[in-house]
């Protein structure tokens, strides 16, 4: 479930932001399909680590923020 709807926000970006982070984007993918795997296991622990993976979401985020603002200064 974590997974899927971070496919759908990192297909949302821009293809260059893609491309850039693309090692970033596989490997937060990668620990949130994980995370759906044996989140029920040891929720305690996944808890903390559903937290990991969103603050490196939150990095992508701006990343791709701070790629449109330079993208619409260079187009104004």
């Amino acid at each position: 479930m974590l997974k899927k709807e971070l496919e759908l926000l990192f297909n949302s970006m821009p293809q260059l932001v893609q491309d850039k982070l693309q090692p970033v984007i596989e490997n937060i993918l990668e620990r949130a399909e994980e995370y759906d795997k044996y989140n029920s296991e040891d929720p305690e622990y996944y808890e903390e680590e559903r937290e990991l993976i969103m603050k490196d979401v939150h990095k992508v985020k701006y990343l791709n923020d701070q790629w449109k603002i330079i993208n619409s200064r260079k187009n104004s």
